[in-house]
């Protein structure tokens, strides 16, 4: 790394550590001013993004865990250098936002509830998929898609969970390095499974879950009996899913019958979200409508098969991403009860 940008990388830790109020004396100050100095051979390109990872790391290696206000200051320095450095003609800045903003919302209703072990953890959670909305990569060189970012965020939570302060990963300096391993690897699927007993809870007829099972009914054509088999194979976010479009399977024959004039979906959409939709975001909200019988008996039969360098089915998120604009499957990755 060329002498200027060596001095850049330190001014940069310097000013972050400040931001974070942590003193350059402190045990993180420390290492991250070592390991800075070790390092010998680093691209240019975002040194905001480098500094953040070598100050998230040290976090790591000395077991120091954020606060509720450190963690948000350290997402927010993160998500300052987004716009800077993607350059994705094909991404709406406001999904990549509404990404930021979900990770906030979590740490905001959910981080005081985290154990130990995923706190220690979460600089370098929120270190990937920052890296993802970038460079289309984890630090690792994990290839994954900007719409596979908030399903990674959610896989690496559930990873963590698991995570018993006793991280056997150095801070190597290969580790600070954010060049790209180009190697494609297939992502495991974040979608951990309710047990047996919560799943008949969940959609017997006793649980007042007629009208849900109605809507499938009447979506599908299959019978109960059917459905209750499938429902009981799906992973918990592909229920929370199919369970809210059919909470909203009102509002969904409507949008049913205007699908076939823009003008009037448009006025509906908009009245009931309270928001303005482009006109990319009406044509995704149409066709998700439209084929709303598809989605259903694929995600029932589990035909959507993830792509190996994405970890997502790109049908399937085009589909739930025009049922999320409308209003008709929620956005929020908050634990909340089904039914």
């Amino acid at each position: 790394m060329q002498k200027g940008s060596s001095l850049t990388l330190r001014k940069l830790i310097h000013k972050y550590l400040d931001v974070l109020h942590i003193k350059l004396d402190h045990k993180i100050g420390v290492l991250s001013i070592q390991s800075s100095d070790r390092i010998v051979s680093q691209t240019t390109d975002n040194l905001e993004f480098v500094a953040m990872k070598i100050i998230g790391d040290a976090s790591v290696k000395t077991r120091h865990i954020f606060t509720i206000s450190e963690i948000n200051d350290f997402l927010t320095i993160l998500a300052n250098s987004i716009n800077a450095y993607n350059d994705y003609e094909d991404y709406d800045d406001a999904y990549i936002g509404n990404i930021i903003f979900v990770i906030y919302k979590d740490l905001t209703e959910n981080y005081s509830t985290f154990d130990d072990s995923l706190k220690l953890i979460y600089p370098r959670i929120i270190l990937d998929v920052v890296s993802i909305l970038i460079n289309k990569v984890d630090t690792k060189g994990r290839k994954i898609g900007v719409y596979g970012a908030l399903n990674y965020y959610e896989e690496k939570k559930h990873e963590y969970k698991k995570y018993k302060h006793h991280d056997q990963e150095s801070l190597g300096i290969a580790r600070s390095n954010t060049k790209i391993n180009s190697k494609a690897i297939k992502i495991d699927s974040l979608d951990h499974q309710l047990k047996d007993k919560d799943r008949k809870i969940l959609f017997s007829d006793n649980n007042n879950n007629n009208m849900i099972l109605d809507s499938l009914t009447e979506i599908t054509g299959r019978d109960r009996k059917n459905l209750n088999s499938s429902l009981n194979s799906l992973s918990d976010i592909d229920l929370k899913r199919l369970k809210d479009l059919c909470n909203n399977y009102d509002r969904l024959r409507k949008y049913c019958k205007l699908a076939i004039n823009e003008k009037e979906f448009r006025k509906e959409a908009e009245k009931d979200t309270g928001k303005k939709l482009g006109g990319n975001q009406i044509y995704h909200a149409i066709s998700s409508v439209k084929k709303v019988k598809i989605y259903v008996e694929n995600v029932l039969d589990h035909k959507f098969e993830p792509d190996e360098s994405h970890g997502i089915n790109h049908i399937k998120h085009n589909l739930e991403y025009g049922y999320l604009l409308i209003g008709l499957i929620e956005s929020s990755r908050k634990p909340r009860k089904l039914f």
